[in-house]
Protein backbone atom coordinates (compact mmCIF):
# COMPACT_ATOMS: atom_id res chain seq x y z
CA UNK A 1 0.00 0.00 0.00
CA UNK A 2 2.76 2.53 1.02
CA UNK A 3 4.18 1.73 -2.27
CA UNK A 4 1.00 2.44 -4.32
CA UNK A 5 0.54 5.83 -2.47
CA UNK A 6 4.43 6.97 -3.25
CA UNK A 7 3.52 5.89 -6.55
CA UNK A 8 0.73 8.43 -6.58
CA UNK A 9 2.33 11.31 -5.14
CA UNK A 10 4.87 10.65 -7.86
CA UNK A 11 2.43 11.04 -10.64
CA UNK A 12 1.34 14.42 -9.15
CA UNK A 13 -1.33 13.59 -5.91
CA UNK A 14 -0.57 15.84 -2.71
CA UNK A 15 -1.70 14.95 1.09
CA UNK A 16 -4.96 15.93 0.90
CA UNK A 17 -6.39 14.23 -2.48
CA UNK A 18 -4.59 10.96 -1.18
CA UNK A 19 -6.19 11.43 2.53
CA UNK A 20 -10.03 11.84 0.54
CA UNK A 21 -9.23 8.64 -1.61
CA UNK A 22 -7.86 6.94 1.62
CA UNK A 23 -11.42 7.69 3.23
CA UNK A 24 -13.17 6.58 -0.32
CA UNK A 25 -11.69 3.47 0.31
CA UNK A 26 -12.45 2.56 3.75
CA UNK A 27 -15.59 3.75 2.91
CA UNK A 28 -16.15 1.22 0.13
CA UNK A 29 -14.45 -1.93 1.92
CA UNK A 30 -17.23 -0.68 4.86
CA UNK A 31 -19.61 -1.89 2.03
CA UNK A 32 -18.32 -4.67 1.01
CA UNK A 33 -17.12 -3.30 -2.45
CA UNK A 34 -13.26 -3.70 -3.44
CA UNK A 35 -11.64 -0.74 -4.90
CA UNK A 36 -7.89 0.24 -5.40
CA UNK A 37 -6.47 3.48 -4.57
CA UNK A 38 -5.37 3.75 -7.86
CA UNK A 39 -8.75 2.98 -9.83
CA UNK A 40 -10.12 5.59 -7.68
CA UNK A 41 -7.61 8.05 -8.47
CA UNK A 42 -8.50 7.79 -12.06
CA UNK A 43 -12.31 7.80 -11.59
CA UNK A 44 -11.81 11.02 -9.49
CA UNK A 45 -9.48 12.22 -12.29
CA UNK A 46 -6.77 13.51 -9.77
CA UNK A 47 -4.16 11.37 -12.14
CA UNK A 48 -4.26 10.74 -15.87
CA UNK A 49 -3.98 6.65 -17.12
CA UNK A 50 -0.79 8.07 -19.30
CA UNK A 51 0.98 9.12 -15.80
CA UNK A 52 0.81 5.49 -14.63
CA UNK A 53 1.58 3.83 -17.69
CA UNK A 54 4.77 3.97 -19.86
CA UNK A 55 3.51 3.45 -23.07
CA UNK A 56 7.04 3.13 -24.85
CA UNK A 57 6.97 -0.15 -22.97
CA UNK A 58 4.29 -2.03 -24.29
CA UNK A 59 5.68 -4.84 -26.48
CA UNK A 60 4.09 -4.87 -30.19
CA UNK A 61 5.26 -9.10 -30.27
CA UNK A 62 2.87 -9.88 -27.84
CA UNK A 63 0.93 -13.73 -28.57
CA UNK A 64 -2.77 -13.27 -29.40
CA UNK A 65 -5.56 -15.00 -27.29
CA UNK A 66 -9.06 -16.41 -28.46
CA UNK A 67 -10.94 -12.74 -28.43
CA UNK A 68 -8.17 -10.92 -30.21
CA UNK A 69 -8.17 -13.70 -33.09
CA UNK A 70 -11.28 -13.40 -34.18
CA UNK A 71 -12.14 -9.96 -33.60
CA UNK A 72 -8.88 -8.71 -35.62
CA UNK A 73 -7.05 -12.05 -37.22
CA UNK A 74 -9.41 -14.43 -38.87
CA UNK A 75 -13.07 -14.39 -39.54
CA UNK A 76 -15.11 -17.25 -37.78
CA UNK A 77 -16.69 -18.48 -40.91
CA UNK A 78 -13.27 -18.83 -42.92
CA UNK A 79 -11.82 -20.73 -40.24
CA UNK A 80 -14.86 -23.19 -40.46
CA UNK A 81 -14.51 -23.34 -44.24
CA UNK A 82 -10.96 -24.19 -44.20
CA UNK A 83 -10.88 -26.12 -40.56
CA UNK A 84 -8.52 -24.02 -39.05
CA UNK A 85 -8.03 -22.10 -36.13
CA UNK A 86 -5.18 -18.98 -35.41
CA UNK A 87 -3.64 -19.91 -32.05
CA UNK A 88 -0.71 -17.11 -32.18
CA UNK A 89 0.50 -14.10 -33.67
CA UNK A 90 3.86 -13.20 -32.56
CA UNK A 91 6.11 -10.86 -34.54
CA UNK A 92 4.21 -10.80 -37.37
CA UNK A 93 4.04 -14.62 -37.89
CA UNK A 94 0.21 -16.30 -37.51
CA UNK A 95 0.55 -19.73 -36.40
CA UNK A 96 -2.89 -21.72 -37.22
CA UNK A 97 -3.89 -25.54 -36.52
CA UNK A 98 -5.21 -27.25 -39.48
CA UNK A 99 -6.96 -30.18 -39.69
CA UNK A 100 -6.01 -30.71 -43.27
CA UNK A 101 -2.96 -29.70 -45.68
CA UNK A 102 -3.96 -26.13 -47.55
CA UNK A 103 -3.87 -26.03 -51.21
CA UNK A 104 -1.51 -23.03 -52.38
CA UNK A 105 -5.22 -20.89 -53.32
CA UNK A 106 -6.47 -21.83 -50.29
CA UNK A 107 -3.03 -20.10 -48.41
CA UNK A 108 -3.58 -17.28 -50.84
CA UNK A 109 -7.37 -17.11 -50.10
CA UNK A 110 -6.33 -16.74 -46.21
CA UNK A 111 -3.64 -13.70 -47.20
CA UNK A 112 -5.80 -11.70 -48.87
CA UNK A 113 -8.81 -12.00 -45.75
CA UNK A 114 -6.71 -11.42 -42.88
CA UNK A 115 -7.09 -8.41 -40.63
CA UNK A 116 -3.45 -7.32 -39.52
CA UNK A 117 -0.21 -6.89 -41.05
CA UNK A 118 1.23 -11.16 -41.47
CA UNK A 119 4.49 -11.28 -42.29
CA UNK A 120 4.21 -15.03 -42.67
CA UNK A 121 2.17 -17.90 -42.27
CA UNK A 122 2.99 -21.25 -39.54
CA UNK A 123 1.29 -24.45 -40.09
CA UNK A 124 0.89 -26.48 -37.22
CA UNK A 125 -1.11 -30.02 -38.31
CA UNK A 126 -4.28 -30.63 -36.19
CA UNK A 127 -6.64 -33.70 -35.76
CA UNK A 128 -10.23 -32.53 -36.95
CA UNK A 129 -11.48 -33.30 -33.23
CA UNK A 130 -8.66 -31.07 -31.79
CA UNK A 131 -9.99 -27.46 -34.50
CA UNK A 132 -13.86 -27.80 -33.72
CA UNK A 133 -13.39 -28.00 -29.99
CA UNK A 134 -11.15 -25.18 -30.42
CA UNK A 135 -13.98 -23.33 -32.58
CA UNK A 136 -16.40 -24.51 -30.11
CA UNK A 137 -14.75 -22.82 -27.18
CA UNK A 138 -13.99 -19.99 -28.84
CA UNK A 139 -18.06 -19.11 -29.62
CA UNK A 140 -19.07 -20.08 -26.67
CA UNK A 141 -16.53 -17.14 -25.17
CA UNK A 142 -18.16 -14.38 -25.76
CA UNK A 143 -16.59 -12.79 -28.54
CA UNK A 144 -18.69 -11.05 -31.30
CA UNK A 145 -18.16 -13.43 -34.41
CA UNK A 146 -18.70 -16.56 -31.84
CA UNK A 147 -21.90 -14.64 -30.47
CA UNK A 148 -22.84 -13.79 -34.07
CA UNK A 149 -22.64 -17.56 -35.02
CA UNK A 150 -24.60 -18.91 -31.82
CA UNK A 151 -27.83 -16.39 -32.43
CA UNK A 152 -27.79 -17.24 -36.64
CA UNK A 153 -27.69 -21.23 -35.81
CA UNK A 154 -29.26 -21.46 -32.56
CA UNK A 155 -31.94 -18.40 -32.45
CA UNK A 156 -32.25 -15.08 -30.79
CA UNK A 157 -32.30 -15.98 -27.69
CA UNK A 158 -32.38 -12.97 -25.18
CA UNK A 159 -29.35 -13.99 -22.87
CA UNK A 160 -27.09 -14.33 -25.68
CA UNK A 161 -28.44 -11.12 -27.49
CA UNK A 162 -27.63 -9.12 -24.04
CA UNK A 163 -23.96 -10.78 -24.19
CA UNK A 164 -23.53 -9.99 -27.74
CA UNK A 165 -24.72 -6.26 -26.88
CA UNK A 166 -21.75 -6.33 -23.73
CA UNK A 167 -19.54 -7.95 -26.66
CA UNK A 168 -19.73 -5.24 -29.07
CA UNK A 169 -18.94 -2.61 -26.55
CA UNK A 170 -16.05 -4.28 -25.04
CA UNK A 171 -14.49 -5.06 -28.61
CA UNK A 172 -14.90 -1.30 -29.79
CA UNK A 173 -12.96 -0.18 -26.67
CA UNK A 174 -10.23 -3.18 -27.31
CA UNK A 175 -10.28 -1.24 -30.71
CA UNK A 176 -10.09 2.15 -29.60
CA UNK A 177 -13.26 3.31 -31.46
CA UNK A 178 -14.83 6.30 -30.47
CA UNK A 179 -17.81 5.28 -32.41
CA UNK A 180 -20.54 1.86 -32.53
CA UNK A 181 -22.36 2.45 -35.81
CA UNK A 182 -25.13 0.40 -36.29
CA UNK A 183 -27.88 0.69 -39.53
CA UNK A 184 -30.99 -1.80 -38.62
CA UNK A 185 -31.44 -2.01 -42.54
CA UNK A 186 -32.94 -4.62 -44.41
CA UNK A 187 -30.38 -7.65 -45.78
CA UNK A 188 -27.36 -6.93 -47.39
CA UNK A 189 -26.98 -3.41 -45.36
CA UNK A 190 -27.23 -3.92 -41.77
CA UNK A 191 -23.64 -3.46 -40.76
CA UNK A 192 -22.18 -2.54 -37.72
CA UNK A 193 -19.34 -0.47 -37.68
CA UNK A 194 -16.44 1.40 -35.37
CA UNK A 195 -14.65 4.63 -35.76
CA UNK A 196 -11.22 4.40 -35.30
CA UNK A 197 -9.10 7.81 -35.40
CA UNK A 198 -12.07 9.40 -37.55
CA UNK A 199 -12.22 6.25 -40.10
CA UNK A 200 -15.43 4.40 -40.00
CA UNK A 201 -14.38 0.50 -39.98
CA UNK A 202 -17.83 -1.73 -41.83
CA UNK A 203 -16.81 -4.64 -39.13
CA UNK A 204 -19.96 -7.26 -38.48
CA UNK A 205 -22.22 -7.76 -41.61
CA UNK A 206 -25.75 -9.14 -39.33
CA UNK A 207 -28.63 -10.90 -40.61
CA UNK A 208 -31.45 -8.30 -41.24
CA UNK A 209 -33.55 -9.80 -37.83
CA UNK A 210 -30.46 -10.42 -35.90
CA UNK A 211 -30.07 -6.88 -36.23
CA UNK A 212 -33.50 -5.47 -35.56
CA UNK A 213 -33.09 -7.90 -32.53
CA UNK A 214 -29.68 -6.88 -30.95
CA UNK A 215 -31.13 -3.07 -31.71
CA UNK A 216 -34.18 -3.79 -29.31
CA UNK A 217 -31.75 -5.42 -27.42
CA UNK A 218 -29.27 -2.09 -26.88
CA UNK A 219 -32.96 -0.13 -25.96
CA UNK A 220 -33.98 -2.34 -23.33
CA UNK A 221 -30.24 -2.16 -22.02
CA UNK A 222 -29.87 1.53 -22.02
CA UNK A 223 -33.82 2.04 -20.87
CA UNK A 224 -35.32 3.39 -23.99
CA UNK A 225 -38.91 2.30 -25.58
CA UNK A 226 -37.56 -0.40 -27.92
CA UNK A 227 -40.96 -0.83 -29.38
CA UNK A 228 -40.58 2.56 -30.51
CA UNK A 229 -38.48 3.48 -33.85
CA UNK A 230 -40.25 5.95 -35.59
CA UNK A 231 -38.83 9.16 -33.56
CA UNK A 232 -35.17 9.84 -32.15
CA UNK A 233 -34.64 8.37 -28.65
CA UNK A 234 -31.66 8.90 -26.66
CA UNK A 235 -30.04 7.10 -23.36
CA UNK A 236 -27.00 5.91 -21.81
CA UNK A 237 -24.83 2.45 -21.36
CA UNK A 238 -22.48 1.64 -18.64
CA UNK A 239 -19.89 -1.42 -19.06
CA UNK A 240 -16.86 -2.53 -16.72
CA UNK A 241 -13.90 -2.75 -19.41
CA UNK A 242 -10.41 -3.82 -18.02
CA UNK A 243 -10.98 -2.69 -14.41
CA UNK A 244 -12.42 0.64 -15.67
CA UNK A 245 -16.16 1.86 -15.96
CA UNK A 246 -17.24 3.02 -19.24
CA UNK A 247 -19.88 4.61 -20.43
CA UNK A 248 -21.56 5.22 -23.67
CA UNK A 249 -24.09 7.53 -25.00
CA UNK A 250 -26.49 6.07 -27.18
CA UNK A 251 -28.59 8.18 -29.93
CA UNK A 252 -31.47 6.67 -32.28
CA UNK A 253 -32.03 8.19 -35.21
CA UNK A 254 -35.55 6.84 -37.58
CA UNK A 255 -34.46 6.43 -41.73
CA UNK A 256 -36.49 6.51 -44.71
CA UNK A 257 -35.07 2.30 -44.76
CA UNK A 258 -34.59 1.19 -41.28
CA UNK A 259 -32.84 2.97 -38.15
CA UNK A 260 -29.34 4.56 -37.57
CA UNK A 261 -28.26 3.65 -33.52
CA UNK A 262 -25.08 5.35 -32.40
CA UNK A 263 -23.49 4.78 -29.40
CA UNK A 264 -20.13 7.14 -27.93
CA UNK A 265 -17.68 5.90 -25.89
CA UNK A 266 -16.93 8.13 -23.05
CA UNK A 267 -13.88 6.84 -21.10
CA UNK A 268 -13.59 8.91 -19.04
CA UNK A 269 -9.71 7.42 -17.56
CA UNK A 270 -8.64 7.50 -21.39
CA UNK A 271 -8.73 11.65 -21.06
CA UNK A 272 -5.11 13.04 -21.59
CA UNK A 273 -3.03 14.65 -19.22
CA UNK A 274 -1.84 18.41 -20.53
CA UNK A 275 0.90 16.93 -21.35
CA UNK A 276 0.35 14.65 -23.96
CA UNK A 277 -2.82 16.78 -24.70
CA UNK A 278 0.41 19.71 -25.49
CA UNK A 279 3.21 17.72 -26.40
CA UNK A 280 6.39 19.37 -26.31
CA UNK A 281 4.22 23.00 -25.60
CA UNK A 282 5.49 23.63 -22.41
CA UNK A 283 3.84 27.27 -23.19
CA UNK A 284 0.92 26.21 -23.77
CA UNK A 285 0.53 23.96 -20.43
CA UNK A 286 2.15 26.73 -18.71
CA UNK A 287 -1.08 29.05 -20.03
CA UNK A 288 -3.66 26.39 -19.08
CA UNK A 289 -1.99 25.77 -15.42
CA UNK A 290 -2.11 29.31 -15.15
CA UNK A 291 -5.60 29.58 -15.73
CA UNK A 292 -6.40 26.21 -12.91
CA UNK A 293 -4.24 27.50 -10.82
CA UNK A 294 -5.75 30.99 -10.25
CA UNK A 295 -7.29 32.17 -6.60
CA UNK A 296 -10.10 34.10 -6.32
CA UNK A 297 -12.98 35.47 -8.11
CA UNK A 298 -11.36 37.75 -11.23
CA UNK A 299 -13.58 36.54 -14.34
CA UNK A 300 -12.75 35.12 -17.40
CA UNK A 301 -14.23 33.62 -21.07
CA UNK A 302 -11.82 30.89 -22.03
CA UNK A 303 -13.60 29.37 -25.52
CA UNK A 304 -12.39 26.19 -27.04
CA UNK A 305 -13.58 25.93 -30.95
CA UNK A 306 -13.35 23.88 -33.98
CA UNK A 307 -15.70 21.64 -35.75
CA UNK A 308 -17.79 19.04 -35.35
CA UNK A 309 -15.17 15.59 -34.01
CA UNK A 310 -12.08 17.87 -33.72
CA UNK A 311 -11.98 16.59 -29.89
CA UNK A 312 -13.00 20.39 -28.44
CA UNK A 313 -14.85 18.18 -25.18
CA UNK A 314 -11.75 16.33 -24.64
CA UNK A 315 -9.76 19.40 -24.46
CA UNK A 316 -12.23 20.85 -22.42
CA UNK A 317 -12.89 17.98 -19.53
CA UNK A 318 -8.86 17.97 -19.46
CA UNK A 319 -9.37 21.44 -18.53
CA UNK A 320 -11.59 20.71 -16.10
CA UNK A 321 -9.56 18.31 -14.91
CA UNK A 322 -6.37 20.50 -13.86
CA UNK A 323 -8.95 22.98 -11.22
CA UNK A 324 -8.87 21.85 -7.52
CA UNK A 325 -12.10 19.97 -7.75
CA UNK A 326 -12.14 18.86 -3.80
CA UNK A 327 -11.00 22.70 -3.33
CA UNK A 328 -12.97 24.74 -5.60
CA UNK A 329 -16.86 24.93 -6.31
CA UNK A 330 -16.72 23.45 -10.48
CA UNK A 331 -20.41 23.45 -12.26
CA UNK A 332 -20.90 22.31 -15.44
CA UNK A 333 -23.77 23.10 -17.47
CA UNK A 334 -24.11 20.91 -20.82
CA UNK A 335 -26.65 18.98 -22.77
CA UNK A 336 -26.27 16.93 -22.66
CA UNK A 337 -23.22 15.24 -19.93
CA UNK A 338 -20.84 13.66 -21.20
CA UNK A 339 -18.28 12.46 -18.80
CA UNK A 340 -18.51 12.12 -15.20
CA UNK A 341 -16.53 14.17 -13.42
CA UNK A 342 -16.02 13.47 -9.73
CA UNK A 343 -15.61 16.09 -7.18
CA UNK A 344 -17.99 18.72 -9.87
CA UNK A 345 -21.42 19.19 -10.53
CA UNK A 346 -22.76 18.55 -13.39
CA UNK A 347 -25.99 20.25 -14.59
CA UNK A 348 -28.31 18.94 -17.52
CA UNK A 349 -29.19 21.46 -19.54
CA UNK A 350 -32.47 20.33 -20.90
CA UNK A 351 -34.23 20.83 -17.16
CA UNK A 352 -33.23 24.58 -17.59
CA UNK A 353 -33.88 24.88 -21.34
CA UNK A 354 -36.89 27.08 -20.55
CA UNK A 355 -35.44 29.57 -18.34
CA UNK A 356 -34.30 32.79 -19.27
CA UNK A 357 -30.37 33.13 -19.33
CA UNK A 358 -31.05 35.88 -16.10
CA UNK A 359 -33.23 33.01 -14.50
CA UNK A 360 -30.16 30.12 -15.14
CA UNK A 361 -27.76 32.96 -13.99
CA UNK A 362 -29.74 33.36 -10.55
CA UNK A 363 -30.21 29.81 -10.28
CA UNK A 364 -26.14 29.04 -10.23
CA UNK A 365 -25.03 31.49 -8.44
CA UNK A 366 -27.07 30.92 -5.57
CA UNK A 367 -24.96 28.09 -5.55
CA UNK A 368 -21.63 29.62 -5.03
CA UNK A 369 -19.53 28.61 -7.53
CA UNK A 370 -16.32 29.10 -8.65
CA UNK A 371 -16.12 27.65 -11.73
CA UNK A 372 -18.11 27.21 -14.44
CA UNK A 373 -17.49 24.82 -17.26
CA UNK A 374 -20.73 25.92 -20.57
CA UNK A 375 -20.98 22.64 -22.83
CA UNK A 376 -21.28 24.59 -25.83
CA UNK A 377 -22.61 28.43 -26.67
CA UNK A 378 -25.26 27.92 -29.32
CA UNK A 379 -27.77 30.43 -28.71
CA UNK A 380 -28.45 33.73 -27.40
CA UNK A 381 -29.55 32.79 -23.73
CA UNK A 382 -26.07 30.65 -23.75
CA UNK A 383 -23.70 33.41 -24.93
CA UNK A 384 -25.67 36.36 -22.54
CA UNK A 385 -25.28 33.67 -19.36
CA UNK A 386 -21.36 33.48 -20.13
CA UNK A 387 -21.11 37.02 -20.21
CA UNK A 388 -23.14 37.37 -16.99
CA UNK A 389 -21.24 35.20 -14.91
CA UNK A 390 -17.90 36.18 -16.17
CA UNK A 391 -19.05 39.82 -15.23
CA UNK A 392 -20.10 38.43 -11.79
CA UNK A 393 -16.07 37.34 -11.41
CA UNK A 394 -16.54 33.80 -12.31
CA UNK A 395 -14.19 31.28 -15.20
CA UNK A 396 -16.54 30.16 -17.94
CA UNK A 397 -14.74 27.78 -20.12
CA UNK A 398 -16.97 26.51 -22.75
CA UNK A 399 -16.83 25.47 -26.81
CA UNK A 400 -18.14 27.05 -29.51
CA UNK A 401 -18.49 26.10 -33.43
CA UNK A 402 -15.87 28.16 -35.57
CA UNK A 403 -13.28 28.39 -38.04
CA UNK A 404 -10.84 30.38 -36.95
CA UNK A 405 -9.98 32.20 -32.98
CA UNK A 406 -10.54 35.23 -34.93
CA UNK A 407 -13.86 34.16 -36.24
CA UNK A 408 -14.93 32.73 -32.34
CA UNK A 409 -15.50 36.57 -31.55
CA UNK A 410 -17.72 36.74 -34.48
CA UNK A 411 -19.95 33.91 -33.99
CA UNK A 412 -20.00 34.85 -30.66
CA UNK A 413 -21.70 37.92 -31.12
CA UNK A 414 -23.72 37.00 -34.13
CA UNK A 415 -25.96 34.92 -31.60
CA UNK A 416 -26.96 38.47 -29.34
CA UNK A 417 -29.44 40.46 -30.78
CA UNK A 418 -29.18 43.71 -31.86
CA UNK A 419 -30.48 45.31 -28.77
CA UNK A 420 -27.36 43.53 -26.48
CA UNK A 421 -24.60 43.41 -28.76
CA UNK A 422 -23.08 46.97 -27.97
CA UNK A 423 -22.72 45.56 -23.99
CA UNK A 424 -21.90 42.00 -25.26
CA UNK A 425 -19.07 43.74 -27.23
CA UNK A 426 -18.01 46.00 -24.21
CA UNK A 427 -18.05 42.54 -22.00
CA UNK A 428 -16.49 40.22 -24.75
CA UNK A 429 -13.51 42.60 -24.99
CA UNK A 430 -12.78 43.04 -21.06
CA UNK A 431 -13.03 39.13 -20.15
CA UNK A 432 -11.98 37.44 -23.06
CA UNK A 433 -8.60 35.47 -22.10
CA UNK A 434 -8.17 32.23 -24.01
CA UNK A 435 -9.03 31.26 -27.43
CA UNK A 436 -8.16 28.07 -28.56
CA UNK A 437 -9.25 26.29 -32.24
CA UNK A 438 -8.25 22.87 -32.97
CA UNK A 439 -8.27 20.51 -35.89
CA UNK A 440 -7.22 16.98 -35.45
CA UNK A 441 -4.27 15.40 -37.30
CA UNK A 442 -3.48 11.54 -37.25
CA UNK A 443 -0.29 10.54 -34.87
CA UNK A 444 2.17 8.26 -35.77
CA UNK A 445 2.13 4.52 -34.11
CA UNK A 446 5.66 4.11 -31.90
CA UNK A 447 6.66 1.83 -34.95
CA UNK A 448 7.52 5.09 -37.01
CA UNK A 449 11.03 5.07 -38.32
CA UNK A 450 13.11 8.16 -39.17
CA UNK A 451 12.94 9.72 -42.57
CA UNK A 452 15.93 8.51 -44.94
CA UNK A 453 18.20 11.54 -45.60
CA UNK A 454 16.69 11.13 -49.80
CA UNK A 455 13.34 11.03 -48.65
CA UNK A 456 13.91 14.35 -45.73
CA UNK A 457 15.42 16.14 -48.66
CA UNK A 458 12.40 15.64 -51.31
CA UNK A 459 10.12 16.19 -48.55
CA UNK A 460 11.95 19.56 -47.90
CA UNK A 461 11.78 20.50 -51.26
CA UNK A 462 8.26 20.21 -51.57
CA UNK A 463 7.60 21.83 -48.28
CA UNK A 464 9.40 25.22 -49.51
CA UNK A 465 7.32 24.37 -52.94
CA UNK A 466 3.80 23.81 -51.58
CA UNK A 467 4.14 25.45 -47.89
CA UNK A 468 6.39 28.31 -48.44
CA UNK A 469 8.98 26.24 -46.40
CA UNK A 470 6.46 27.56 -43.12
CA UNK A 471 6.42 24.53 -42.37
CA UNK A 472 8.75 21.23 -43.05
CA UNK A 473 10.50 18.03 -42.18
CA UNK A 474 13.62 18.62 -40.40
CA UNK A 475 16.03 15.76 -39.42
CA UNK A 476 14.60 13.42 -37.22
CA UNK A 477 10.89 13.57 -38.70
CA UNK A 478 9.44 10.70 -38.74
CA UNK A 479 7.41 8.13 -41.81
CA UNK A 480 5.03 5.53 -41.27
CA UNK A 481 5.70 1.59 -40.78
CA UNK A 482 3.06 -0.02 -39.30
CA UNK A 483 2.80 -3.29 -37.04
CA UNK A 484 0.84 -5.56 -35.19
CA UNK A 485 -0.30 -2.25 -32.83
CA UNK A 486 -1.80 -0.04 -35.70
CA UNK A 487 -2.96 -3.15 -37.89
CA UNK A 488 -0.52 -1.91 -40.44
CA UNK A 489 -1.32 1.66 -40.77
CA UNK A 490 1.29 3.29 -39.61
CA UNK A 491 -1.18 5.44 -37.55
CA UNK A 492 -2.74 4.95 -33.57
CA UNK A 493 -4.93 8.01 -32.33
CA UNK A 494 -4.84 12.08 -32.98
CA UNK A 495 -3.37 14.64 -31.44
CA UNK A 496 -4.88 18.45 -31.85
CA UNK A 497 -2.83 20.76 -34.11
CA UNK A 498 -4.37 24.24 -32.63
CA UNK A 499 -4.05 28.15 -32.71
CA UNK A 500 -4.04 29.94 -29.60
CA UNK A 501 -4.74 33.45 -28.98
CA UNK A 502 -4.14 35.30 -25.29
CA UNK A 503 -4.68 37.95 -23.45
CA UNK A 504 -2.28 38.48 -20.92
CA UNK A 505 -3.74 39.73 -17.32
CA UNK A 506 -1.69 42.83 -17.41
CA UNK A 507 -3.38 46.39 -17.76
CA UNK A 508 -1.23 47.44 -20.57
CA UNK A 509 -1.79 44.41 -23.30
CA UNK A 510 -5.87 44.35 -21.88
CA UNK A 511 -5.76 47.68 -22.86
CA UNK A 512 -4.11 47.17 -26.35
CA UNK A 513 -6.51 44.51 -27.17
CA UNK A 514 -9.54 46.13 -25.97
CA UNK A 515 -8.71 49.05 -28.43
CA UNK A 516 -8.32 46.93 -31.14
CA UNK A 517 -11.30 44.35 -30.69
CA UNK A 518 -13.57 47.31 -30.51
CA UNK A 519 -11.80 49.07 -33.60
CA UNK A 520 -12.16 46.32 -35.46
CA UNK A 521 -8.15 46.25 -36.07
CA UNK A 522 -7.16 42.71 -34.50
CA UNK A 523 -5.33 40.85 -36.93
CA UNK A 524 -3.61 37.77 -36.71
CA UNK A 525 -0.73 36.76 -36.86
CA UNK A 526 0.66 39.31 -34.71
CA UNK A 527 3.29 40.83 -37.11
CA UNK A 528 0.50 42.09 -38.96
CA UNK A 529 -0.93 44.36 -36.00
CA UNK A 530 1.87 44.27 -33.42
CA UNK A 531 -0.64 46.62 -30.87
CA UNK A 532 -2.97 43.99 -30.85
CA UNK A 533 -2.25 42.97 -27.37
CA UNK A 534 -2.15 39.31 -27.50
CA UNK A 535 0.50 36.24 -27.52
CA UNK A 536 -0.36 33.90 -30.33
CA UNK A 537 0.12 30.21 -31.56
CA UNK A 538 -0.16 29.62 -35.09
CA UNK A 539 -1.26 26.22 -36.34
CA UNK A 540 1.86 26.20 -38.14
CA UNK A 541 3.95 26.81 -35.44
CA UNK A 542 1.81 23.64 -33.62
CA UNK A 543 2.78 21.48 -36.60
CA UNK A 544 6.60 22.28 -37.02
CA UNK A 545 6.56 21.24 -33.02
CA UNK A 546 4.32 18.00 -33.43
CA UNK A 547 6.70 16.85 -36.48
CA UNK A 548 9.55 17.70 -34.69
CA UNK A 549 8.70 15.77 -31.77
CA UNK A 550 7.66 12.56 -33.95
CA UNK A 551 3.73 13.05 -33.02
CA UNK A 552 3.08 13.38 -37.12
CA UNK A 553 4.55 12.83 -40.12
CA UNK A 554 4.70 15.61 -43.51
CA UNK A 555 1.50 13.75 -45.31
CA UNK A 556 -0.57 14.27 -42.75
CA UNK A 557 0.63 17.56 -42.22
CA UNK A 558 -0.33 18.49 -45.85
CA UNK A 559 -3.55 16.37 -45.62
CA UNK A 560 -4.43 18.94 -42.74
CA UNK A 561 -3.64 21.71 -44.77
CA UNK A 562 -5.48 21.03 -47.96
CA UNK A 563 -2.28 20.75 -49.78
CA UNK A 564 -2.01 18.44 -52.71
CA UNK A 565 1.36 17.24 -52.96
CA UNK A 566 3.47 15.02 -55.78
Amino acid sequence: MKSLEADLMHAGLDDHQLNLLRQQHTHLRGEGRAAELGSLALRSRFINLDDLVDKESQDDSNVIGDHFTLQTILPLEFCRRFVCVPTEFSKGVLTLRCAQPLKPAQRERIHQILRAPVSALKFVPSSRQEVCDLLLRIEQSGSVNGLITVLKHEGLEAGRLRSLVYAVLKEALSLRASDIHLSRKADPDAWIAYRVDSVMRQTHLLPELLMQSLVARIKIEAGMDASNSRTAQDGRLTVEHEDRIVDFRISTQPLVDGESVVLRALDASLLPSLGALFPGQPKMTELIRSITNQTGKTGGLVFISGATGSGKSTTQYTVACGFRRDAMNVITVEDPVEYILPFAKQIQLQALVKQKAIELERSILRQDPDILIFGEIRDADSARAALAFAESGHLVISTIHANSVLQVSERFLSMIDPAHRADSEFLLAHFLRVVIHQRLVRRLCACAKPMPPKALENAQSQALRLAGGLVQPRAGARQIVGCTRCAGLGYSGRVAAHETMHVPPDEAMRGRFVRAFKSHNLELPIDLNPENGVVYTSRLQTLQTLMDQGMVDWASVMQLLGVAGD
